[in-house]
């Protein structure tokens, strides 16, 4: 094996040849330059070396689980890692795809992705700068899962989103809100952070 190190963040023709999602990012290539696949984000050692044995093997890639969800079209955990694989590429409409077919497949959520595949459902439209598109999403987001453990950052995201697409106003009206209503939370740094960042733009 070859190690490259690409300080993507940089190097932006290495993060648009390889379509980088975000980072970290390390993706397998075999000797003709092909991806086997990716890992996106970060994982423990071992379960990062498991990972690589595994691509290595041809076991849990994109078209592993592609397969083996053609043969079991109704596999919501398949979808889901499905759904990630393709954003993890910035492949964002066939990540919508699967999301939706995680959502559709287990709406009462018995397999615990389907909040997850709502959330990441609206967190596209932020990756797309789609920003009213994402607000809705997080709104239904918190209509169909009240109780998910992500409800509160579906909360804190929705203003940041209309500060993006430059409603300030109603931005810091939801950010101060959030405040009150979770005074406890741990994103209440970040929207303090947020709030002192577009107060300090309207001065």
């Amino acid at each position: 094996m070859v190690f490259v190190r690409a300080e993507a963040k940089e190097d932006t023709i290495t993060r648009e040849r390889y379509q980088i999602a975000g980072f970290p990012t390390v993706i397998l290539l075999n000797s003709s330059g092909e991806e086997i696949d990716r890992i996106y984000g970060y994982l423990p050692p071992e379960k990062f070396i498991t990972t690589i044995q595994d691509y290595l093997q041809g076991k849990n890639t994109l078209d592993d689980l592609k397969t083996r969800f053609e043969a079991d079209p109704k596999d919501a955990e398949l979808a889901f890692q499905l759904a990630e694989k393709y954003e993890g590429r910035r492949m964002y409409e066939e990540a919508r795809t699967y999301y939706n077919k995680v959502v559709d497949l287990d709406p009462e959520d018995e397999k615990g992705n389907s909040d997850d595949a709502a959330f990441s459902l609206a967190w596209l439209g932020v990756r797309e700068k789609e920003y009213m598109k994402a607000v809705d999403a997080f709104k239904h987001f918190l209509r169909t899962f009240p109780k998910s453990e992500m409800a509160t950052d579906a909360e804190a995201y929705i203003p940041y989103c209309y500060a993006k697409d430059g409603d300030t106003t109603k931005a810091l009206e939801l950010y101060e809100k959030f405040l009150i209503q979770h005074p406890d939370s741990p994103d209440t740094t970040w929207v303090k952070d947020k709030i002192k960042g577009l107060k300090g733009s309207t001065d």
